[in-house]
């Protein structure tokens, strides 16, 4: 702004002339004549500064080292620049002001009086070099040593005028800070060594803000001959320079007598260390985007190191296991901002591929997305937390997925299917849901893989058939803790003072619903040393698990934070021990006990519309009067969760004795009466009968019956519709043949391309001997229903 402030001074002043040049020549007296002659010669000499200016600008800045930094300014990494140079830009709140101090005093002690030439300084310099007969000294201002640093030539006359030059521009251009800031971030150091703050950190691995007195003169001396006083590869040249200007700067009382003294005394040696590559991934990741000189981000410095330590610590007690590696990604829930970021174990075990990015990797979740599907089941309004779902073999359209300990439960709740993670529940679910809305809120959350794939993926997208990394999923989760609302994490300081976009994804009432259920202890997952631990702090969580152990996963979030946990092998290799329970959680409790420690703290609240009510213990569904004396009290969001009214027991018309059942076509005119029995889906009854679960069935009905039954025939359980088996021919390898049926049916008849084959009971395993070739498998129960599936047979 300065320059403007003189161009108005100087058009001001010459306003009366600029009006009327020749009658206010004429009336001015023979001194004044000269005055205004010499101003008018002065501003001519300005308006062709101005133009040389414009003709020849100052160089470009050189480029600097870009720096990633913590919130708290910490230096995280720093990198070459294009010229490979480590040349960090300087800033003046980041000097010790003794080195300005020293700097000044010995460089250029006028540096703030002057315009980028002293003519005293020149004066002088010339008289001693015309007396001496070479030359014994430059006068070279602070500016003019950045004009030379900015752009070096030999040292001649006209170079000189030339750096005298430029140092006008220099002032005109900027301000006395910013030249200063430029030149302590030029100064050579030797090698590519360049400025105060890559010095600093590489000869004596700290802040420049923290040198001593003694380190300060040192990095103020070895510019004047920067390779031959390199602190990296000598002693005694540096110190004897050093003492030589601690000596001088005692002789101009400088600094206090008693602290040159210490610095006189301090010891030296030969150190280069490494910029401190502190968060490896995290900056390499920043520094691939974004080409600013300083990134500033909102990563926590204790928080990362404590969670660097806790993941090293715990991936060195895997070893033996075959588990090589895990990552952490940590999201503040209330700033929105990633405060720990650890893509591997260790950066330097290339061994283990330690530089590889663990939270972009993309990677299968196993069972950590379902809480998305019971989410979206509270919203729709078609579960609440104790409603029954069947968990049960099923098949669905091709996929029929077990449990992850090949196990069955029959009817269990919600809270439940989610707390044990079982994968028939959530299907079932899925399926009245509709996979279109599970993938719209998922590709919503930004998941890319879901979205690029989502024309190809199906119900197994529910057990980690797609593709996700650890910061999606982990900011997937943190809108668990934010009443349903995904916000954007923020990586740098400057967003903070913004306002965080988020999206919508669930409502609070079905978010309070997922943390209450995923925060209950009473469940496999939990290691038994953390459920006797009375002082942990309260958090909801989620594992998962991928297809051959080759993912271990951990999601928790509290109402402060957001961790997510992957751990596995970056080549990829699985291993027995490799599951998210056993695995990923006891990391996830040692991070939220060190990050978050406070087993007082608030909980998310209730929202007022997330209600209690009682319902059927046997269905979840409200009450029967008549039908269901056990209840249970439940929780349900009020004008949104189902108010279905539970009808498991159905009436059926029966023989007094109860060993036959009747429809309305066949039922006679007396001797009979009416019953309720339980009335499951055909592969719940099939495989309540198969594990001998002591519930009630109708009996079959009246062989005699020939009334024509309408609806669905039976359900195949194998084969799969339109599946392709392969066979070793010769090796009489067989099929399963197997449907579920009504509890009505008392028998199924099978044919195999047309062919009779067996007649069995419903639900009972019978096997084919398949050929090569297309195979069409029909079952026809005793009511005359048929359902039909086509396979193929092929060899290998």
């Amino acid at each position: 702004m300065k320059k403007y402030v003189y161009i108005s001074a100087i058009l001001t002043a010459l306003t009366p002339l600029l009006q009327n040049p020749i009658s206010y020549y004429k009336s001015l007296s023979k001194w004044k004549k000269r005055v205004t002659f010499l101003g008018i010669t002065i501003f001519l000499i300005f308006i062709l500064f101005l133009i040389v200016d414009l003709i020849f600008p100052l160089p470009k800045q050189k480029y600097y080292s870009q720096v990633i930094r913590a919130e708290d300014n910490t230096l995280l990494c720093a990198y070459l620049t294009p010229d490979d140079k480590w040349r960090l830009k300087t800033s003046l709140d980041e000097i010790n002001p003794d080195m300005v101090k020293a700097i000044l005093t010995k460089e250029d002690k006028y540096f703030y009086w002057h315009y980028g030439i002293n003519p005293l300084a020149v004066g002088r310099a010339l008289l001693r070099n015309i007396f001496k007969g070479k030359r014994t000294s430059g006068a070279s201002t602070i500016t003019m040593q950045l004009a030379r640093m900015a752009a070096p030539a030999s040292r001649t006359y006209s170079h000189k005028l030339s750096e005298m030059f430029r140092a006008l521009q220099y002032e005109w251009h900027y301000s006395k800070r910013e030249i200063l800031e430029m030149y302590l971030s030029y100064l050579p150091y030797g090698g590519n060594i360049e400025g105060v703050h890559s010095a600093s950190y590489i000869f004596f691995n700290r802040s420049p803000k923290l040198l001593s007195l003694s380190q300060s003169i040192l990095l103020a001396v070895i510019p004047n001959r920067p390779n031959s006083l390199r602190l990296d590869k000598k002693v005694v040249e540096p110190r004897e320079m050093r003492d030589k200007w601690i000596k001088f700067y005692l002789a101009k009382n400088t600094f206090p007598k008693a602290n040159l003294m210490a610095a006189l005394g301090e010891n030296m040696g030969t150190n280069r260390f490494t910029i401190p590559p502190q968060t490896p991934h995290l900056c390499n990741y920043l520094h691939e985007k974004f080409n600013e000189n300083e990134l500033v981000t909102t990563i926590n410095v204790t928080k990362q190191k404590s969670v660097e330590n806790l993941l090293k610590n715990h991936v060195n007690r895997l070893r033996s296991y075959n588990i090589s590696n895990g990552a952490v990604f940590v999201i503040d829930n209330v700033r929105h901002c990633v405060v720990a970021y650890c893509g591997s174990s260790d950066f330097q075990d290339k061994k283990s591929f330690g530089q590889v990015n663990g939270i972009i990797g993309l990677r299968s979740p196993g069972s950590a997305l379902k809480p998305a599907i019971y989410g979206l089941g509270f919203d729709l309004g078609v579960i609440t937390p104790n409603m029954k779902l069947p968990d049960v073999p099923s098949n669905f359209s091709g996929y029929a997925p077990e449990n992850f300990d090949l196990q069955f439960r029959g009817m269990v709740t919600v809270h439940h299917a989610l707390t044990n993670s079982l994968n028939l529940p959530p299907l079932w679910l899925l399926r009245d849901i509709g996979i279109d809305k599970l993938l719209n809120t998922l590709e919503q959350a930004d998941f890319s893989d879901i979205k690029e794939r989502r024309q190809k993926l199906g119900m197994s997208v529910a057990l980690g058939g797609c593709g996700v990394t650890l910061e999606q999923i982990t900011r997937f989760y943190s809108n668990f803790a934010n009443e349903g609302k995904m916000y954007e994490v923020r990586y740098f300081k400057k967003d903070l003072e913004k306002k965080a976009a988020y999206k919508s994804l669930f409502s609070p009432a079905a978010t309070y619903l997922l943390a209450e259920i995923l925060s209950d202890l009473a469940r496999p997952d939990l290691p038994q040393q953390y459920l006797e631990d009375s002082k942990r702090p309260k958090i909801a969580w989620k594992t998962g698990t991928s297809y051959g152990k080759r993912d271990a996963w951990a999601i928790g979030f509290s109402p402060r934070y957001t961790v997510g946990i992957w751990m596995g092998n970056f080549d990829g290799h699985g291993s027995p021990e490799l599951t998210g329970a056993s695995i990923a959680v006891p990391l996830l409790m040692d991070i939220f006990n060190s990050i978050d420690y406070n087993p007082n703290k608030k909980w998310f609240s209730r929202p007022a519309e997330v209600q209690k009510r009682k319902v059927c213990a046997e269905t979840g569904l409200l009450p029967s009067k008549e039908d269901c004396p056990h209840l249970v009290e439940d929780e349900y969001i009020t004008n949104v969760s189902p108010l279905n009214v539970c009808d498991l027991y159905q009436e059926v018309l029966v023989s007094e004795n109860e060993d036959m059942q009747f429809c309305q076509l066949c039922c006679p005119p007396t001797g009979y009466k009416r019953e309720k029995y339980p009335v499951y889906d055909s592969e719940v009854s099939l495989w309540m009968q198969d594990n001998h679960q002591g519930v009630a069935r109708p009996p079959k009905h009246n062989p005699s019956c020939s009334a024509y039954f309408t609806g669905a025939g039976p359900k195949f359980i194998s084969p799969l519709p339109n599946y392709t088996y392969y066979i070793q021919p010769k090796q009489g390898q067989q099929i399963l043949l197997q449907a579920a049926s009504g509890q009505e049916v008392s028998k199924h008849h099978w044919y195999v391309n047309d062919v009779f084959f067996a007649t069995v009971a419903p639900g009972e395993k019978i096997f084919y001997a398949a050929k090569v070739g297309k195979l069409k498998v029909a079952c026809v129960d005793d009511k005359g229903r048929k359902t039909e599936v086509s396979v193929n047979v092929m060899s290998y």
